[in-house]
């Protein structure tokens, strides 16, 4: 995920309280650790792959919004 506001954002400012979340992907409910992206390939990728899936769908230039958003993962337990 990438947070145009940063750590200003409020769901930012709770994952870095309380890592532990939830996510619901395609009616299915899964546990994970949030966490702020600090490896430079991971950062690259989910940049990446966020402006290449919401460009071709939205009419603003994405581009500010790819190169200066703070990528935020969170990694699914099993």
């Amino acid at each position: 995920m990438l947070s145009g506001a940063r750590e200003q954002a409020d769901w930012v400012k709770n994952i870095l309280h309380f890592p532990a979340v939830q996510v619901k992907i395609k009616g299915t409910l899964f546990s994970g650790q949030a966490c702020l992206v600090s490896d430079p390939e991971e950062d690259g990728l989910a940049r990446t792959l966020l402006y290449d899936k919401y460009t071709p769908r939205s009419g603003d230039d994405l581009r500010d919004w790819s190169c200066s958003a703070l990528p935020v993962a969170v990694h699914l337990t099993v």
